[in-house]
This record gives C-alpha cells, sequence and structure tokens, in this order.
C-alpha cells in the first residue's frame, strides 16, 4: 500500500520510490516529483528502476494508479456491503474515498486537475469515468437512466473533491463528517436532477 513502505528488496524499493514522488508530488505539485529526486529523497538506486521510471510522467502515472486502483478496490468491498439502495452504496463509497485522504492526506493529489501534464489528465479523466461507472453498475436496478447516473457521478465527484480540499484546508470550517454528509445529497440532488420521481 502506497504510504506505508515496509517490503524489502526491489519490490521495498519501488514502493520507497513511489512514496517519495508522492511527498514531492504534495509539497511542490506534480512537476516536482522526478525519478532523479524521488530516488534521492528515499534513498533507492535509480538505475534498478530506468527502464520503468524514464520520464516524470512514469512516475507520477505510477503513483496516480496505486492510489487508484488501491481506492477503488476498497469503494467496491464496502459498497457490497452496504444496504441495496442507492444512498447507503454513495455513503459506504464516500466513507472509503475520505477514510484514504484521512489515513495520509496526500493521497488526495489526485483529486486535483493535472494541468499541463497530459499524461496524468488521461489517468484522471479514466478514472472519473471508472467512478461513474462504479455509480451506474451499483444501482441497475434503480429506475434512473445510465447516462443519468453517470452525468450524476461525475457531477457527485467534481463537487466531492472541492471539499475534501475544503476539509484539508485549515482555514476552513468544513469538517470529514460534513464531506460525507453533503456528498451523499449532492449526488442525491444531481440523481434528481435527471429523474422527476423520488429516488430508489
Amino acid at each position: 500500500m502506497l504510504g506505508c513502505v515496509e517490503e524489502p528488496g526491489r519490490e521495498g524499493a519501488r514502493e520507497a520510490l513511489l512514496d517519495a514522488g508522492l511527498q514531492l508530488w504534495h509539497d511542490r505539485g506534480w512537476p516536482a516529483a522526478t525519478p532523479a529526486a524521488a530516488a534521492e529523497l528515499a534513498g533507492v538506486d535509480l538505475a534498478e528502476f530506468r527502464d520503468e521510471f524514464a520520464s516524470p510522467a512514469d512516475l507520477t502515472c505510477a503513483i496516480f494508479d496505486a492510489i487508484v486502483d488501491e481506492r477503488s478496490a476498497a469503494m467496491l468491498s464496502a459498497m457490497a456491503d452496504a444496504a441495496p439502495t442507492m444512498a447507503p452504496r454513495m455513503r459506504a463509497l464516500l466513507e472509503v474515498m475520505v477514510g484514504d485522504v484521512a489515513g495520509d492526506h496526500r493521497r488526495a493529489v489526485v483529486l486535483a486537475e493535472p494541468i499541463g501534464c497530459p499524461e496524468l489528465l488521461d489517468k484522471r479523466r479514466s478514472a472519473n469515468r471508472g467512478f461513474a461507472e462504479i455509480v451506474v453498475n451499483s444501482n441497475r436496478e434503480s429506475r434512473m437512466e445510465p447516462d443519468h447516473l453517470r452525468a450524476a457521478g461525475h457531477f457527485a465527484l467534481g463537487g466531492l473533491s472541492e471539499l475534501v480540499f475544503a476539509w484539508l484546508d485549515p482555514a476552513s470550517p468544513v469538517e470529514r463528517d460534513l464531506v460525507v454528509d453533503h456528498g451523499v445529497r449532492l449526488f442525491e440532488s444531481a440523481v434528481r436532477a435527471g429523474w422527476p420521481g423520488p429516488v430508489a
């Protein structure tokens, strides 16, 4: 798990490199997360990873994938255990998302728009589409059209990202519970905008 470096050997060195890259990304933005800088910070030999991380985009995309893959798997598991209606499933999803950031605030970087990096931008758009498909697939028994659910998912994700950043802002009064509670309401409101009847 990125953010918890414990494994020995090459895999441990790779995790340390990714973790250092995440630290640089969090502290100074994605352009600072170069393989050379991350290797120096992690104290690992970059030569061992040059083929995998030939460019800064290779490193930041690997960090992005590690975070999103872990988070998505946890979301799907939580939603499978939730009550089989829309609001409890969305609450389970948001609890995982917010809990992931609570465990390591640095991991919020994947929620930000990576202006200036086409590779990362493609990754983020793909992840957002994946989030929207999770929303569709977990609510197939509802009366909503799939495209309406996708639109609601995209809309809610944008608002949720801003809520997370507000929660992480020391000057903001937004607290963790409000992020989840309002996030669920935001999603329900977006769904109702595409359906005249009650939300299932």
